[in-house]
């Protein structure tokens, strides 16, 4: 049975935690969080800071916090550990990303990005080498970028690379993308800022050698930074790191 760690406990770690407790995957063997939020288990220690005695007792940490929560604490998760990350937009800074591959290398430990909120990302990846252009454009209500728009407004169109250093919680499917396509610098990404919506969503072009492919997603958001449909797709992705024991799968 895996022993897991959570860095963040938010909306999706929250969904994670009840899938690991219900589907007797694995073991939670602590949880890190700033506000040690209750999890409905006393017997999981919760911790602020990070604890290498507790990292070295588990298999995977799964992040769910913020990129720069990540970026402080990833050395010691990955000397112990494989990483779930939810963070993506982390990987738009240089230095991380480097820091990361060196890390892997050193320690033979797994990097797992999950698909989170689109789909699609594996061929976006299969594609990669014909793409000449690749554009991502995100619409969500002002709450869910923590401001107060009164009318639709565009806040950012550039790279993704400078979307995700200003946009950090609110652009993880941008930084998948770039990740899994032609790169944080080729790829293209809009923000848009509109009161009349309730939900968060994202529309994908992709461009190369006679392809035109399109992926729309819309998932209800409630006013948060995470839609609907993500705690689901992150259980997804949980299951197909932990079930080993299912001879079919579909990746």
């Amino acid at each position: 049975m895996y022993k897991i760690g959570f860095l963040g406990c938010g909306k999706i770690g929250k969904a994670l935690f009840r899938e690991i407790r219900d589907s007797s995957l694995g073991e939670v063997i602590f949880v890190q969080d700033v506000c040690t939020a209750e999890v409905g288990d006393p017997s999981i220690p919760m911790i602020r800071e990070a604890d290498e005695e507790l990292y070295n007792k588990a298999d995977l940490i799964i992040e769910c916090a913020t990129a720069g929560a990540l970026q402080d604490s990833v050395d010691s998760i990955l000397k112990n550990s494989d990483l779930l990350m939810f963070s993506v937009s982390a990987f738009s800074d240089r230095n991380f990303e480097s820091t990361v591959r060196d890390l892997t290398s050193k320690y033979h430990h797994c990097v797992f990005i999950p698909h989170g909120a689109i789909l699609g990302l594996d061929g976006i990846r299969d594609g990669r080498k014909i793409w000449e252009e690749v554009s991502i454009e995100t619409t969500k209500n002002p709450k869910s970028l923590g401001r107060e728009d009164q009318e639709k407004i565009v806040l950012y169109a550039g790279s993704t690379r400078e979307a995700c250093r200003r946009f950090p919680r609110n652009v993880n499917v941008h930084a998948a993308v770039a990740l899994a396509g032609i790169g944080f610098d080729k790829t293209s990404s809009v923000i848009i800022s509109d009161p009349g919506v309730n939900t968060n969503s994202h529309i994908i072009r992709l461009k190369g050698e006679g392809i035109h492919m399109q992926i729309e997603v819309s998932s209800f958001s409630g006013g948060g930074v995470t839609g609907k449909y993500t705690p689901l797709s992150a259980c997804g992705s949980l299951h197909r790191i932990l079930d080993k024991e299912n001879k079919i799968s579909v990746i």
